[in-house]
């Protein structure tokens, strides 16, 4: 399937944007969700054989335990996480945050759950709603580490931000403080051992970051100003030259905002397109700069299919480039 999604459950009645996968109105416990989200299967480690039938020594096999499915090839060093751990952590959230969803991708090679944090939401203005999420997740391809990331979520446009939510929430430009990963390891302890302190500091993080929120949104922003706020955010991107006319060299020019894919499409949301733009207060200011730039990386970056670049988009905001953009593009709205 090119959306990479295999099995998942979903929970509060909300579908997710490929329409696959089990939907439950409320939530259950935790293991209940990772088995009806088909998560909750074994990982094995298999020899691998030579032509002649001998165990190749140094590497094994990373395989489902359910279906025999190989999810990987790794050397002996590599240690199996087991998605036991992940369900064990999503028990330790206890009364601190409802499960939301569970989900399988790429055949099992990653596999996460999400769960919305008790007492971490509020309203930048009325009728925009954000709150703050925990994501577990682990691999077993060695693509990540078993970890756990907090995500804000604009609930009027289900916008998934994988941006802190203050510069107590995220340290410099790279916003790491936003995640917490260990090794590929047998067991997670030291992390759910840490859990309630964490939950307990994103908290007070969250209402920081919702006053900075607010903060962008008493602050107007003109038509050029956000032009020079994209500018700033997609710097890298207007590195170099390009030519007025294909091929042709002596047509060649510093690159401009304007020779971006990018820009007509911020600037249309930015000039009252985008989802949310609606409320009272988001257009014409720092908050609504901010959220062209979100919109666009959570909702229209990157190519392929429909449910294909959805995907990447997931995983962008999650552990890519499209996290350090948000980021970036928070910072500055910040700043201004």
């Amino acid at each position: 399937m090119a959306h990479q999604f295999s099995s998942g459950a979903f929970f509060h009645g909300q579908a997710a944007w490929h329409k696959l996968g089990h939907v439950v109105d409320g939530t259950l416990p935790a293991r209940e969700a990772f088995a009806l989200g088909e998560a909750d299967w074994q990982v094995l480690s298999t020899p691998i054989l030579d032509p002649t039938g001998q165990p190749i020594e140094g590497y094994q096999a990373i395989t489902r335990g359910d279906n025999g499915k190989v999810l990987s090839v790794q050397k002996h060093s590599y240690a199996i996480v087991q998605n036991e751990q992940l369900i064990k952590l999503a028990e330790a959230l206890h009364e601190d945050a409802e499960m939301s969803a569970v989900c399988v991708l790429d055949e099992g090679r990653k596999v996460t759950f999400t769960a919305k944090i008790n007492g971490a939401e509020g309203e930048v203005l009325k009728g925009d709603e954000i709150c703050q999420y925990i994501v577990g997740a682990t691999s077993h391809d060695g693509s990540i580490a078993f970890q756990t990331l907090f995500t804000p979520i604009r609930v009027v446009c289900n916008n998934t931000l994988s941006a802190a939510l203050g510069h107590a929430d995220s340290t410099g430009a790279t916003g790491k403080g936003k995640r917490i990963s260990i090794r590929h390891t047998t067991n997670c302890n030291a992390m759910i051992e840490r859990l309630p302190e964490i939950i307990d500091m994103k908290r007070q993080q969250f209402t920081v970051g919702l006053e900075e929120l607010e903060a962008m949104a008493a602050k107007p922003c003109t038509t050029a100003q956000f032009k020079q706020y994209c500018e700033r955010v997609f710097a890298d991107q207007l590195a170099g030259l390009v030519n007025d006319k294909r091929g042709d060299k002596t047509t060649a020019r510093l690159k401009t905002i304007e020779d971006l894919p990018v820009w007509d499409s911020v600037a249309n949301k930015f000039a009252g397109d985008g989802i949310g733009f609606d409320i009272k207060g988001v257009q014409g200011t720092y908050w609504g700069a901010y959220n062209a730039i979100t919109e666009w990386v959570t909702h229209e970056a990157g190519r392929g299919s429909d449910v294909e670049a959805a995907r990447r988009r997931l995983e962008s905001q999650w552990w890519g480039t499209g996290a350090s953009t948000i980021t970036k593009a928070h910072a500055l709205a910040l700043a201004a």
